[in-house]
């Protein structure tokens, strides 16, 4: 066992961990994150020092480290530990995850929007104020540089483009564009360029060949691996990475004693454990839920959760293909999103297009090439139901989630159908939604039995335990959730640390503390 001196383990890195991490940091805790994935290789990361590094699925890198894992409620196969997707699926929904320092970050399209439920944080707890979570939005987007997509920028295609017209009545470019993490070039010469930040992080500018799902090679796309974890590490705390948590349990009967965190380092091949006072919980909606229903399981495990599994949502995810009969300039050469539409009877949803940029690196033969070159993809978001479960069967989990009964569905394929009447380009969705949106489950309630987890994301039975991702989120946010998520983690943070004030411990690791040494072997 290892015996750190660590206030707090953070488990997962993407907008909830590497948030809640940096937040816990610059407040003066000592912080250890766990990351099932790897260090991606990237500019800023290269910058940061970071010597262990997995590449983005470019090139014949694709064949081996695009998948990460295959889950199913009957099965589970892991591909490549240092592959980047997990890919799911339940009876009435396929799911997807990104594995890296760095979580779904990585492989976004670098939309930020608030959330456009209107309902989503009213009334879930009686000592919650939706006004403390919500204010921390704008920071985010300001974290992550966030621009509006607009026609005046230098973006080889976009709505505008695919509409010239401003399309018409029923289909035209959204009068709002979303904003976009990405380092836009101001002039031609700029793409593609190299920048140092005053804080030693270098990114490139975007180049419009890459920067997308694959992974944002030049570091255009912010990704809060080099926003948030620096500070981490700077002051102290550890990034591991290749470190999977298998399991959680309390550190002795005694409520509030901690807990003793299991994990098998990956790359080493050995299991280990560490031990904290406080421990947040961000792997993900469905790694969550893992761990939490795991947890729980056994006589010396965590306190029962009445409330776990209910509550989980798809967030309305639905994509396609959209195909041109032919293009001037490919779908290859793009930013990851070109902008929003405005669809009549269907102006509340976040409906948009997106490029293909890095597609075109694969090892494909050159008449799928030329295909792909035409086909854009197109998304559409709403407020599903929120009424799924997830339960847990023979250590894996399963959800009667059914996409058959969620109206959203059959509105967003009604849209999907205008864009195609409009463009005169065929629209085709797939029939079997896939989410990277997936939430709930852990979700916040007014006591156990509406909810895992309380006001301050804190579970229910089991002090010093909190949820700081999507599988905390009450309900489908409508929108892409980056920014709700991240906000929910510095609201968590931010309330651990000021629930837990001391003076910061300025002492140093020892020097053969493997918490120190790991990030940059």
């Amino acid at each position: 066992m290892q015996n750190a001196a660590i206030d707090v383990v953070v488990i997962g890195s993407g907008f909830g961990g590497a948030v809640a991490a940096n937040r816990l940091a610059l407040a003066g805790r000592r912080v250890l994150v766990l990351e099932r994935g790897p260090w991606r290789d990237s500019v800023p990361v290269r910058s940061m020092g970071i010597a262990r590094r997995s590449p983005f699925p470019y090139g014949r890198k694709a064949i081996t480290h695009f998948v990460h894992s295959l889950h199913g409620s009957r099965f589970s196969l892991r591909m490549n530990k240092t592959g980047m997707y997990e890919l799911g699926s339940f009876a009435g929904m396929y799911t997807l995850a990104a594995s890296a320092v760095g979580g779904g970050s990585t492989a976004y399209g670098g939309l930020l929007e608030t959330p456009r439920n209107p309902a989503l944080w009213q009334a879930r707890h009686p000592a919650l104020d939706p006004a403390d979570i919500e204010r921390y939005y704008e920071k985010v987007i300001r974290d992550l540089g966030g621009v509006r997509i607009s026609r005046e920028q230098l973006l080889p295609q976009t709505v505008w483009d695919h509409f010239p017209d401003a399309g018409n009545e029923r289909c035209r470019p959204a009068a709002e564009q979303p904003h976009v993490a990405m380092l836009m070039p101001s002039t031609e010469a700029q793409a593609g360029k190299s920048v140092t930040g005053s804080d030693g992080i270098e990114r490139q500018y975007c180049g419009f060949d890459g920067d997308s799902f694959l992974g944002s090679r030049g570091g255009a796309k912010a990704s809060v691996d080099f926003v948030y974890l620096p500070a981490v590490l700077d002051r102290g705390g550890a990034v591991r990475d290749l470190c999977e948590v298998t399991r959680i349990r309390p550190a002795s009967k005694t409520p509030g004693s901690g807990y003793v965190v299991e994990f098998k380092d990956l790359h080493r091949g050995v299991a280990e454990t560490v031990v904290a006072p406080q421990v947040v919980l961000a792997t993900g909606t469905l790694n969550t839920l893992r761990l939490l229903f795991s947890g729980s399981s056994s006589g010396d495990g965590l306190a029962p959760m009445p409330a776990l599994g209910q509550g989980f949502f798809g967030n309305g995810d639905l994509v396609g293909a959209w195909i041109k009969p032919s293009v001037s300039v490919p779908s290859f050469h793009s930013a990851p999103a070109q902008g929003a539409l405005a669809v009549a009877g269907h102006e509340q949803k976040p409906i948009g297009v997106g490029g293909l940029p890095g597609f075109d690196t694969w090892p494909l033969p050159g008449f799928v090439k030329r295909f792909l070159a035409r086909v854009f993809f197109m998304y559409g978001m709403g407020i599903d139901s929120g009424k799924a479960t997830v339960s847990f069967v023979k250590g894996r989990l399963c959800s009667d989630y059914d996409y058959r009964k969620e109206s959203i569905y059959d509105e967003l394929r009604a849209a999907f159908r205008i864009v195609s009447e409009v463009s005169g380009s065929r629209m085709y969705p797939l029939t079997k939604p896939l989410s990277p949106h997936m939430g709930g489950g852990a979700r916040i309630g007014a006591t156990d039995q509406e909810g895992v987890i309380d006001h301050r994301g804190e579970v229910y039975g089991n002090p010093g335990l909190y949820v700081a991702d999507a599988s905390a989120l009450p309900g489908p946010t409508g929108s892409p959730p980056s920014v709700t998520i991240a906000a929910w983690a510095h609201y968590v943070a931010d309330g651990i640390a000021q629930r837990t004030r001391h003076e910061p411990d300025h002492r140093q690791h020892p020097a053969d503390s493997p918490f120190l040494k790991e990030p940059c072997t």
